[in-house]
């Protein structure tokens, strides 16, 4: 006989599922959907601003009129 067969693995008996697991993991997906859907929204704020800008204010940045406009009509998603 093998030590290592008179060695038992203590395992903590777990039930498959959790409630406040299901919980937890619900709150984070949802805070996860809040930070993205706050992202695309500045996101989307920061193009409408981009295609407000001058044409001297767009020349300090480095960016042309069309590239500005181009930024500008992207979808909030994208």
């Amino acid at each position: 006989m093998s030590i290592v067969s008179n060695v038992r693995v203590a395992r903590a008996d777990v039930p498959s599922f959790s409630f406040g697991r299901a919980v937890a993991l619900l709150a984070g997906t949802v805070v996860v959907g809040i930070e993205k859907i706050m992202t695309r929204a500045e996101l989307a704020r920061s193009r409408h601003q981009l295609a407000q800008l001058d044409e001297r204010l767009l020349r300090d940045i480095g960016v042309d009129r069309a590239t500005a406009r181009f930024e500008a009509t992207k979808p909030f998603w994208s």
